[in-house]
């Protein structure tokens, strides 16, 4: 390797504390700039509280005591007034002078240097110390290619050189310890000084054991390590830049020494060793930037192990590091009691991150090795025992307690991810009588589990700042532990009486919640515990039903669990527990409303009394009960759900009924005449019935709800009654008898309903217009096809464009469609409406239309007179009547 090849390395050293210095110069001059702005304001307040007390002795008659000196920084002279004059004994005291408000003193000039002088004693400084490491770098390649040195004198020079720059950075820091604040700010050559003396140093060590084979890599390794740790001691007396340059150096240490017989011990040792000093220094300097690098390069190497020795992971000493780490972290946070500057706990907001990030990674990485060790008893140790340090960490620290969620993915994710054997038939026959090594470890780590999870908790939760949280993990980690075991030994066709293991943890969840009730006080962590124990209840019955019951029973078993949480919520006053109520009401609605394997249920043949009654009666009628309960006690979302879930289930409880005893199956398509023309018979019943009941209980939901059955049925009438599967167009058989037919099925039935709405004012005013246009056109359309039904009987589409229409029939839609606009204007006469007089006047004038326009020409003989002698008698008649009924509509 040629040191032109080495010199990039020696030159990135530098960089990071370049970058670095440019950073910490702003904050600095930034810090100071407001320090010094502090101290003017507190000078000047000080200096007015002394005139106040002249002017108060001067009033008393005390001799007014010498005015106290500044505090740290004096106060400028245009903003220091004159020393007023005590009054003359006798005289009344001057009026004080009003003082105006005190703004913002501005920064002393040596907050603001100029440009220039920045420039040159920041940038320039820095750039030096760059241009000082560069230039030993030139002078050592210098001497290679010329071979003036021999490589031992190269290297030792070079050391020379760089520890005479930190020896001259210290006796620079000393000469201008004093000179600091009269120069407006620190000097930063000592630091650039110290930098440029380590990275020397480094360099020189690195050299002599990568390019000339002078040292040993162990000598080399303990030589780097005692650099970079002398470049953090000197950091803490040369700044922040140093020590960030002694950081990169302590963890790139071991990747510049190789070793062909990597030893896990003395790595993750110095790595511990590296990372405790460093945690140490940055508390003491309060350097809270350099915590995420530190981090990083502590969990990096974890990562940068395991991927180069997967077969030899040495899990033992790498799940000792993560707990080791965590411990460290978990000190840094709470600090060590019986070392003075490292006492007491800091609570500053970039640590809260700053933990909260190194707990997350350490516990990936305890999940990392555990999946390259192929779960072996060190690494599932190390992550259980990660788990608990986790939980410790958060029961004694009440800011971080979210950490306790770490803990329980870490479990869940191993146990979830457990690579368990691929067994043979006759194995997994065998295993359902004596469980295998390997699944009986998982076993036993589940249960392992829920002890630390689900017990910790319980037990946690008694003495914690905040018990619902405790509560909350000792509830959702058992359930969800017995969950990932009942999914992976269940498919090994083991059972181990899965139902009552989860009746067993609902009785356990019911007795924390006694004893939690016992305690119970009002405040809303206790009522947080105290109904997380509740839903643990109903958590522990639900999957019961899970594990016992099939697919169709399943869904009605949680259902029912709706009306249980309405009454604990009422008797011990539970707000929690409304959530929980709406997640699973939330289940229940896609389950039976958007299940695609609903139609491949087992409903039985029999109509009504089938699986239909129960799987969709007993959830409506849970809700329904569950509403009144949840609704005595306040309106919100939850409410509302279940209403709409309410009319939901009563909807499709009766559409599917109806459709199961018309075809023997709910999922039958759309086929028949008669038969499809009974849904939106059942659809606008169910309309007008939830309309009603909304404006009458003034609930929005509920009229939401006859809405969209109203438009439900309005689709299916118009489109498939009306269009497509229309006698006229399709040839669909009709029946014999007049009235009682499809036709009065189809049409005249859901025209009577659509007129019932109307006339009954149900839902909004546009709804009741639209069922006005509706029930006229039904209406309409009926008694057109009455008449081609009476002509043609059954068939009435037969050679419908073939014009096979008698003079008769001819004339009978004449006389028809007059009858019945005669009867319209009589109904908007009598019920006083405007647009039902002025929709009759329309038809009346069609049929005239028709008379002069059509019948002239097709009628013939006494048809044609009769054509017009009915029309004009009908059309006197009409004005007659119109004429008696007016004062009633004036009226």
């Amino acid at each position: 390797m040629a040191w032109d090849d080495a010199l990039p390395w020696a030159f990135l050293l530098f960089i990071a504390p370049f970058a670095l210095s440019i950073r910490s110069i702003v904050a600095d001059r930034r810090l100071k700039a407001q320090i010094e702005v502090l101290a003017g304001k507190i000078g000047m307040l000080d200096h007015r509280i002394f005139r106040l007390d002249e002017q108060v002795r001067a009033l008393t008659g005390e001799t007014a005591a010498p005015p106290p000196a500044p505090v740290e920084a004096p106060v400028s002279p245009a903003a220091e007034p004159a020393a007023a004059e005590p009054p003359a004994v006798g005289m009344p005291p001057p009026e004080p002078e009003p003082q105006p408000a005190m703004a913002a003193a501005p920064p002393p000039a040596a907050a603001r240097k100029p440009f220039e002088q920045r420039l040159a004693e920041n940038w320039l400084v820095w750039l030096g110390g760059v241009t000082l490491a560069l230039g030993g770098a030139f002078l050592v390649k210098l001497s290679i290619d010329y071979g003036l040195l021999t490589p031992p004198v190269r290297v030792l020079l070079a050391v020379l050189l760089g520890v005479g720059l930190c020896a001259a950075s210290a006796w620079v820091s000393r000469r201008e310890a004093m000179e600091d604040a009269a120069a407006g700010g620190p000097s930063y050559v000592p630091q650039a000084l110290a930098a440029a003396g380590s990275a020397i140093v480094f360099a020189a060590i690195y050299a002599g054991y990568q390019l000339y084979d002078l040292i040993g890599g162990t000598t080399a390794f303990l030589l780097l390590a005692a650099t970079a740790g002398s470049a953090v001691a000197l950091a803490l007396r040369q700044g922040i830049y140093v020590a960030a340059l002694g950081l990169a150096g302590a963890f790139a240490v071991p990747a510049l020494v190789a070793s062909e017989t990597p030893q896990a011990v003395p790595l993750f040792l110095y790595l511990a060793f590296v990372t405790g000093g460093m945690l140490a220094v940055l508390r003491h300097r309060a350097w809270w930037w350099l915590g995420p690098p530190t981090l990083f390069g502590a969990f990096a190497w974890v990562l940068i192990w395991l991927d180069a020795q997967p077969r030899q992971p040495a899990s033992a000493v790498v799940g000792g590091y993560i707990l080791l780490q965590l411990g460290l972290f978990a000190a840094f946070r709470r600090g060590v009691p019986r070392v003075g500057f490292l006492a007491g706990a800091i609570d500053a907001p970039p640590i809260r991150v700053l933990i909260r990030t190194a707990f997350g990674l350490f516990a990936f990485a305890a999940f990392v090795l555990a999946h390259v060790a192929d779960f072996d008893p060190p690494s599932l140790a190390a992550a259980y025992a990660a788990a608990a340090l986790l939980l410790v960490f958060g029961y004694r620290d009440r800011d971080l307690d979210d950490v306790i969620a770490t803990a329980a993915v870490l479990i869940a994710a191993v146990l979830a991810s457990w690579r368990l054997p691929l067994l043979s038939d006759q194995d997994v026959f065998t295993a359902q009588l004596r469980l295998p090594p390997a699944l009986w470890d998982f076993s036993l780590a589940c249960a392992g589990a829920a002890l630390l999870l689900g017990g910790g908790g319980f037990v946690a939760q008694r003495g914690a700042p905040r018990p619902g949280r405790w509560a909350a993990l000792s509830v959702i980690a058992s359930a969800l532990v017995l969950v990932i075991a009942y999914w992976r030994l269940h498919s090994y066709g083991i059972d181990i009486a899965w139902t009552a293991i989860a009746l067993a943890l609902a009785g356990l969840s019911l007795a924390a919640a006694a004893r939690v009730a016992k305690r119970r006080d009002g405040t809303p962590e206790r009522e947080t515990a105290l109904g997380a124990y509740a839903v643990g209840v109903l958590g522990g019955t639900i999957l019961a039903a899970c594990f016992a019951l099939g697919n169709a029973w399943l869904t009605v078993a949680i259902a029912l669990h709706l009306p249980v949480l309405g009454w604990i919520e009422g008797r011990l006053d539970l707000k929690v527990l409304r959530p929980v109520a709406l997640a699973i009401a939330g289940i229940v609605l896609v389950r039976l409303a958007f299940n695609p394997y609903l139609p491949d249920y087992p409903i039985g043949p029999t109509p009504i009394f089938n699986w239909l009654l129960y799987g969709y009666g007993l959830p409506a009628l849970a809700f329904i009960i569950a509403t009144r309960q949840f609704g005595s006690r306040a309106d919100d979302l939850l409410v509302h759900v279940l209403e709409a879930g309410s009319a939901l289930f009563v909807a499709l409880l009766l559409t599917f009924e109806l459709r199961h005893a018309l075809y023997g199956r709910i999922d039958a398509p759309l086929a028949d005449f008669g038969k499809d023309a009974l849904s939106p018979l059942l659809w606008l019943g169910l309309s007008g019935f939830a309309l009603w009941l909304g404006e009458r209980r003034a609930r929005p939901v509920l009229r939401w709800c006859g809405i969209i059955l109203f438009g439900l049925a309005t689709v299916q009438v118009v489109l498939w009654q009306v269009l497509v599967k229309n006698p006229l167009l399709s040839a669909s058989p009709v029946g014999k008898t007049m009235v009682f037919d499809l036709l009065s099925l189809a049409y005249l039935l859901p025209a009577a309903q659509y007129a019932a709405l109307a006339v009954l004012r149900l839902g909004p005013p546009t709804l009741r217009l639209a069922g006005k246009i509706l029930a006229a056109g039904l209406a309409f359309i009926w008694v057109t096809l009455e008449v081609r039904h009476a002509f043609h009987g059954d068939d009435i589409g037969v050679s419908l464009f073939g014009r096979n229409f008698g003079d008769a029939e001819w004339y009978g839609y004449s006389a028809v469609w007059l009858v019945f606009a005669a009867i319209a204007l009589a109904v908007g006469l009598l019920r006083r409406d405007e647009w039902l007089r002025r929709v009759s006047l329309g038809g009346i004038g069609l049929v005239v239309a028709k008379v002069f326009l059509s019948d002239m020409a097709e009628l013939e003989g006494v048809l044609r007179a009769l054509s017009f002698l009915g029309l004009g008698a009908a059309l006197v008649g009409i004005g007659y009547a119109y004429r008696r009924l007016r004062p009633l509509q004036e009226g």
